[in-house]
């Protein structure tokens, strides 16, 4: 009887166990840190003895530990522990983690009345409560140890997990920092090693020298030629190009340097294709400063020193003969704005000399680039330089607007001047609008930066968003900077390989007007993460979809001229079908964004990169290309080849597709512009773009090929060989030194309804 008794009292103790533990199944997934000091070793290779599955870091977890730039003996310090990335509550959709920070001299300790961190052993070990584990940020204090003269070394352990039960699809990571004494002595290593972009800079300078002594060694011995004569000769060769004011050889040096940048921008493209092929922990290809570094200089180098130099190349060599001009107005100033532009490319560079290049994004958002942690004299360099460019950008805008306002041949009215010379026009009115209102910016950040004034300075009242109003007001104007000329050369090649003019030229000119004064009030878009006024965002986002009307109309004047003409296809002309196609789905995704909600959505995504990418190069370089191949026969007197020309094409649209299209998948994925890794499931489509984009990079070299090639063997071209319409072609190939032996006079049979 006994017996039973006890067996039912046992069955009834297990069923009220069973019963407890059903009632709690979420017990296990708010522990406690780590309490145990023989632990230790445990969070050492597994992150957290909790959750043990993933014996190996994430690179998707990322933790941040914010440490002061050095310490004073006996100073106590709150320090802020940050995770982010990994998975999401599974429950609640929140963030859930831990922590464990180590530090090797000092006392760390929780901040009075708070109930999220604990001192689990010692004076230098801090963990997470049960209630802390619903959080991804804590704050907790360390003072500092006596001496000041030493260095501590912090090492936290961070946990990124979903709450569920157990530890599956947990991930962590950790981070290693060394923080020096006031008074410390900062070893640097004799042998340390060189960053990526450094070495790229190394071995292109060592290749540069190497063929220039193969080259003149060559002369020497085939043309028994003294070292003495061989220099003599090559500067007699290069001394014109560096003191000239001829606008077609300023043009031509202005379009080497921007296709030169093209190819720098273009390699450190490639690096940050390479950092993404796979998902990588810090310093696994780059660590993550030299990714911020090296995503910050391509997108400079592509917008300011390779995308704006083609423009002005092409406005230089061609806007005088299109005008009946013998120059600009002012062509010692033309050449001054020249020389500022590779002079502030290489202020911009220097960074790289000097401990690293800036890294504050092409943006430069402040307090990135003026707060404590904006500390990389790279950044000192990159202010410099934009200021330069933003010199050069103002003068020669100056230059162009006296030349065509001033300067036309009789008949050459303003409503006769052809498309490529509007939007030249229209272009120069938004730089002066706009540039001189970022630079002012930028001088500011430099006095921030150099002379502690307190323009951004948070600490101080200084709103940061002030600095997004100011670049964005010249931005997203210098959007259109770069693809307005874009339109002018897509006009002047599909006129002339339909065989008829542009239709509807008024309303040609008119929609390049409207999308000038328009670029001007949609600049807030950019912004609706900020916290901007719910009206002035309502506003910005239906004159941002406003755009789409003027854009539209030229398309469709485009494709009606097509339409009545009689199109031959050559290289220039296909580009230009290509580059309408490439630029109108950078539109259509333009629009998207424009919506508040998809923006919100999709905002600092891989889906924003695509959009511009599909505008700027899709839009902006495939046209100019086009230019190349459209005008060299003017500018050289030779024909490029035709064959090399169509493969150029061809490789170049399906790689660029290639390359760019998948970045609106990724993007819609969550992945997010400017990491230097990402989730693992995202794998396989960032190696599919990274070879899609090395693929692109390495067909550019036909280009290159092309153009060499076709200088020195390319066919002779007569002085109109496309039977252009505008009065560049009445000139010889190449043209005289003055343009004109004569200034022309312009008649023009006008047809009914153009």
């Amino acid at each position: 009887m006994i017996t039973n008794n006890l067996r039912k009292l046992s069955i009834g103790f297990l069923v009220a166990i069973l019963i407890a533990i059903s009632a709690f199944p979420t017990a296990n997934s708010l522990p406690t840190g780590i309490t145990d000091k023989s632990a230790t070793n445990a969070v050492i290779e597994n992150g957290c003895s909790c959750h043990n599955t993933n014996k190996e870091a994430t690179a998707s977890v990322i933790v941040n530990l914010t440490l002061p730039e050095n310490f004073t003996s006996g100073e106590t310090y709150t320090l802020t522990l940050n995770i982010s990335g990994g998975p999401n509550d599974l429950i609640n959709g929140d963030n859930r983690g831990g922590f464990f920070v180590m530090a090797s001299d000092g006392e760390l300790s929780p901040i009075a009345n708070d109930t999220h961190v604990q001192k689990p052993f010692g004076l230098t070990h801090l963990t997470h409560t049960a209630e802390g584990n619903d959080y991804r940020e804590w704050n907790f204090e360390w003072t500092a140890p006596d001496k000041q003269d030493i260095s501590v070394e912090f090492v936290a352990y961070g946990n990124s997990v979903n709450g569920a039960d157990g530890s599956q699809n947990d991930y962590w990571n950790k981070q290693v920092t060394t923080l020096y004494g006031v008074d410390a002595v900062v070893e640097v290593e004799a042998h340390e090693d060189l960053s990526g972009p450094q070495k790229l800079i190394y071995a292109f300078a060592i290749i540069t020298v190497t063929l220039g002594v193969v080259v003149i060694g060559n002369q020497m011995v085939t043309k028994d030629q003294a070292f003495e004569d061989v220099l003599k000769g090559y500067w007699k060769a290069i001394y014109p190009w560096l003191t000239t004011t001829d606008h077609k050889y300023v043009g031509i040096m202005y379009i080497c340097t921007g296709f030169g940048w093209f190819f720098v921008g273009g390699i450190l493209g490639l690096l940050i294709r390479w950092q993404l092929m796979e998902p990588r922990i810090d310093g696994d290809f780059l660590t993550y400063e030299e990714y911020n570094s090296t995503f910050t200089m391509h997108g400079t180098t592509m917008i300011f020193m390779a995308a704006m130099p083609i423009i002005f190349g092409f406005a230089n060599y061609l806007i005088p003969l299109q005008i009946g001009a013998r120059d600009l107005a002012f062509p010692r100033l033309n050449a001054l704005s020249y020389w500022l532009l590779p002079t502030g490319g290489i202020v911009i560079y220097m960074g790289y000399f000097t401990g690293g290049a800036g890294d504050v994004g092409w943006t430069g958002y402040t307090p990135y680039s003026s707060g404590d942690s904006a500390t990389t004299p790279g950044t000192d360099f990159w202010v410099a330089g934009q200021i330069m460019l933003g010199a050069s950008s103002t003068l020669t805008a100056i230059n162009f607007l006296v030349t065509i306002l001033r300067m036309r041949a009789p008949g050459v009215t303003m409503m006769k001047l052809p498309l490529f010379a509007w939007s030249i026009l229209i272009t120069v009115f938004l730089l002066l609008l706009s540039i001189p209102v970022f630079t002012v910016a930028l001088i500011l950040l430099m006095a921030d930066r150099t002379f502690g004034t307190l323009y951004f300075n948070v600490d101080a009242g200084a709103d940061p968003i002030l600095w997004q109003h100011l670049f964005w007001y010249f931005g997203h104007p210098e959007v259109y900077i770069v693809i307005l000329p874009a339109f002018g050369v897509l006009s002047e090649i599909i006129t002339t390989f339909s065989r008829r003019p542009i239709f509807g030229y008024t309303s040609m000119v008119y929609a390049m007007a409207t999308i000038g004064i328009i670029s001007f009030i949609v600049y807030g878009h950019h912004m609706f993460t900020s916290g901007a006024d719910p009206l002035f965002r309502f506003i910005v986002m239906l004159t941002t979809m406003l755009v789409a009307v003027p854009t539209g109309i030229k398309i469709f004047n485009w494709l009606a001229t097509m339409t009545g003409g009689s199109i031959v296809l050559k290289t220039p002309m296909i580009f230009a079908l290509g580059t309408i196609i490439t630029f109108t789905i950078g539109g259509i995704t333009g629009i998207v964004l424009a919506s508040i909600p998809m923006d919100i959505a999709l905002h600092d995504g891989y889906f924003v990169v695509a959009h511009f990418h599909y505008v700027l190069v899709g839009g902006t370089l495939f046209s100019f290309i086009g230019g190349v191949y459209y005008w060299f026969p003017k500018m050289t007197g030779k024909m490029m080849d035709e064959k090399l020309g169509l493969l150029h094409f061809a490789t170049t649209f399906i790689f660029f597709n290639a390359a760019f299209y998948p970045m609106h998948n990724v993007g819609l994925a969550g992945m997010p512009r400017r990491y230097a890794t990402y989730d693992a499931s995202l794998t396989e489509l960032n190696e599919f773009i990274s070879i899609g984009a090395m693929l692109f990079g390495i067909v550019q070299l036909i280009f290159v090929y092309n153009v060499l090639y076709s200088y020195k063997n390319g066919e002779e071209a007569g002085n109109d060989p496309w039977n252009g319409w505008s009065l560049e072609w009445t000139t010889s190939s190449p043209p005289p030194h003055n343009s004109f032996t004569k200034i022309p006079t312009l008649k023009v049979a006008e047809e009914e309804g153009q």
